[in-house]
């Protein structure tokens, strides 16, 4: 069947192309909420105060903005990847988590200047095979 003036073929290629789309946006989502809560918490100078009330100190660590941010965007994350589950099965949806290691990794070494070792890149390489490998099981 024609739809469009798109072959049945095309329009599955078009929608598989859409539905990775939304995991990895959901999933650099994530990634970049994680890094921006490291942030955070290196901001914090020492989380227990002496003679603050423990709400004091939950309040200033919620309203910190990198601690904020982060939570923000993982709550946007997860109406993203929500949505992603309404379009693909989570047996194909879920190993795509995976490739929030290497965003994290590339993230922090860009933003807060940690190392990437020769050694986390070639994990990182043997998740993106292993990706591959389960997106075209089918």
């Amino acid at each position: 069947m024609i739809l469009f003036g798109l072959s049945n073929s095309t329009q599955r290629t078009n929608n598989m192309f859409l539905n990775i789309s939304i995991i990895l946006v959901s999933i650099l989502m994530s990634s970049t909420a994680h890094v921006l809560l490291k942030k955070g918490a290196t901001s914090f100078v020492e989380l227990s105060v002496q003679g603050q009330p423990i709400l004091t100190n939950v309040w200033h660590i919620v309203t910190n903005p990198w601690v904020f941010g982060g939570m923000f965007m993982h709550v946007s994350a997860l109406v993203v990847w929500l949505w992603a589950l309404t379009r693909v099965d989570i047996s194909f949806a879920y190993p795509f988590l995976a490739v929030g290691y290497i965003f994290v990794s590339l993230l922090a070494w860009y933003w807060l200047g940690e190392n990437i070792t020769s050694t986390r890149i070639s994990g990182m390489a043997i998740i993106i095979i292993g990706i591959v490998v389960l997106s075209r099981g089918g």
